[in-house]
């Protein structure tokens, strides 16, 4: 379910490198030319940085994520004999990979639950619907661990980032359309009219269509919240 293109657990692991800070649209566009220049972690170890920097110049930060790919398939190819690891442990080892990197290979490459994928989508979503109230991703990951089988944990993960991308935006979550309002306790809360905000040290001067449009699609999710409680009971 992941939304990087890739072949293997080598390739997932460079694309999920490059798209920090960027796009998953973005770096589908880059990974071609370069697997087709770096099929390997052997080939990308003897890369030249000022060759691999222009190759992924759009993704950003790019001479640091150079140095990080270069880095990581060095590390892969002296210490474990050119084949991605497939532990937590030998995963964070490597230049470049956090423990959000290693959950993404383990989980979408290598079918090894080991942790849930916590990345800006979930970190936002998973507290709107209640299911922690903390804002740090190790304790976010903690409280999700602790609330899924560890047989979903990839793909509940998965779940909730294609729901923040799709469903539940950062800012303007279309909760008149979400199916998952009549159980979200944040359902509706992202109304408030502009005026009323302004007046509460929020920002003046702006249009209010944007937020009558917020607060009509908030009575709605509320609506379809009382009337599931309703058939329940």
């Amino acid at each position: 379910m992941v939304e990087l293109d890739h072949e293997n657990a080598y390739q997932l692991l460079v694309a999920t490198i490059l798209a920090a800070q960027s796009t998953d649209k973005l770096i589908n566009t880059v990974t071609p030319a370069l697997f087709a220049k770096y099929p390997d972690p052997t080939a990308l170890a003897q890369a030249d940085q000022a060759e691999l920097e222009p190759m992924i110049f759009s993704t950003g930060f790019f001479r640091m994520k150079a140095k990080h790919l270069i880095g990581m398939a060095q590390r892969i190819v002296e210490k474990y004999g050119g084949e991605v690891p497939d532990t937590m442990e030998e995963l964070v080892d490597l230049p470049g990979v956090a423990r959000k990197t290693a959950n993404v290979v383990l989980g979408s490459a290598l079918g090894k639950n080991e942790g849930v994928v916590v990345d800006t989508h979930v970190s936002r979503v998973a507290p709107r619907l209640g299911l922690t109230k903390h804002t740090d991703p190790i304790k976010i990951e903690q409280d999700l661990m602790q609330l899924v089988p560890r047989d979903q944990w990839s793909i509940f993960a998965h779940r909730l980032i294609w729901h923040g991308r799709r469903v539940c935006f950062a800012t303007n979550p279309d909760c008149e359309h979400c199916v998952l309002a009549p159980l979200c306790p944040s359902a509706g809360m992202f109304g408030e009219p502009v005026a009323e905000r302004a007046g509460q040290g929020g920002r003046a001067g702006r249009s209010d269509k944007p937020a009558s449009r917020r607060a009509q699609g908030a009575k709605a999710a509320k609506a379809k919240a009382a009337k599931a409680k309703e058939s329940r009971a």
